[in-house]
């Protein structure tokens, strides 16, 4: 069963949106308005666990891919204004960070999810309303297995939420973008996004 479920998810990896494609990156900034829009006010600290979780935007269980970010995006897309201006700038957003997730260095330890009050769950995945882009650095996919990232927007009420699953998770599979190398941070500094 374990072997049947990994090799499903290595076929649905094969599609993950790839870092190196204009439009993906171009894109992202619109979509992290949209998760902005949508988690904003919906943010609490008085539930990590739940609030950030809409069941109607659930992915398949045990997956982030490509599929599974689309259906979060479109499903979300549809419940947010249209025409909302991309995030341009640090401002843009809006006193929260940008967080990495490298679904592939998972240990699922459980450890980010207790101390993050549910924030992150079993398998240190955030919330999936918080989710703006999944990519691939094939440089770092082929030495690290750090490749594949999903990179989603805490709001500001849940940094020390997110914060403390970050310090207990040993295997570093959950960081603040702005803390590690990839090509959608450098792109994002370049725009004035990231600091």
């Amino acid at each position: 069963m374990t072997a049947r479920v990994f090799r499903l998810f290595d076929r649905m990896m094969a599609g993950v949106m790839q870092a190196g494609s204009s439009g993906d990156r171009e894109s992202f900034p619109a979509r992290l308005a949209q998760a902005i829009a949508w988690c904003g006010p919906r943010a609490s600290a008085s539930d990590p666990r739940g609030l950030l979780r809409t069941e109607i935007f659930r992915p398949p269980v045990l997956v982030v891919d490509r599929a599974a970010m689309r259906f979060v995006l479109h499903t979300r897309e549809d419940r947010v204004p249209r025409h909302l201006p991309p995030v341009g700038d640090a401002g843009g957003l809006k006193g929260g960070r940008l967080l990495v997730y490298y679904p592939d260095a998972d240990l699922s330890d459980g450890a980010a999810e207790v101390e993050s009050g549910g924030f992150f769950d079993l398998t240190n995945t955030p919330p999936w309303d918080t989710w703006a882009g999944l990519f691939v650095d094939e440089g770092a996919r082929r030495v690290s297995g750090r490749g594949v990232y999903l990179v989603s927007w805490v709001p500001p009420v849940l940094i020390p939420h997110a914060q403390a699953g970050i310090e207990v998770n040993p295997e570093g599979c959950i960081a603040w973008l702005d803390s590690v190398a990839t090509p959608l941070g450098t792109e994002l500094r370049a725009r004035g996004i990231l600091g």
